[in-house]
């Protein structure tokens, strides 16, 4: 993807799967936080793909120890957007999933 820079808005492309949990993310949308050679970027998810991703996924992650807030994914698979939220707003999201996940029985505490 030409011309994408450190902070851009993206959406990811219908029908493209989490490599890791094999489920659909077409839709989830962050910023670029890294720009990798080979055509890969991270993408650091906004507050309203966490919140809709939810604790669910977010424990599930946790118990793989897979990052929940991010994710390095082919440039193609991504297209840019414009931004739906702050990056304040993106921590504060970060922060109240954090808290539900401390006392869910489902995190398996034994994992760091």
């Amino acid at each position: 993807m030409m011309g994408l820079r450190l902070g851009d808005s993206v959406v990811v492309k219908p029908g493209t799967r989490d490599p890791d949990l094999e489920i659909d993310i077409g839709g989830w949308q962050g910023r670029v936080e890294q720009i990798y050679d080979g055509g890969t970027v991270l993408i650091r998810w906004d507050s309203i793909t966490l919140r809709e991703t939810g604790v669910e996924i977010a424990i599930q992650c946790e118990n793989e120890n897979f990052d929940w807030e991010v994710m390095t994914l082919d440039t193609t698979a991504i297209e840019t957007t414009t931004s739906r939220d702050t990056i304040a707003a993106v921590r504060r999201m970060a922060d109240v999933l954090t808290a539900e996940m401390m006392d869910d029985p489902r995190l398996d505490a034994e994992q760091d």
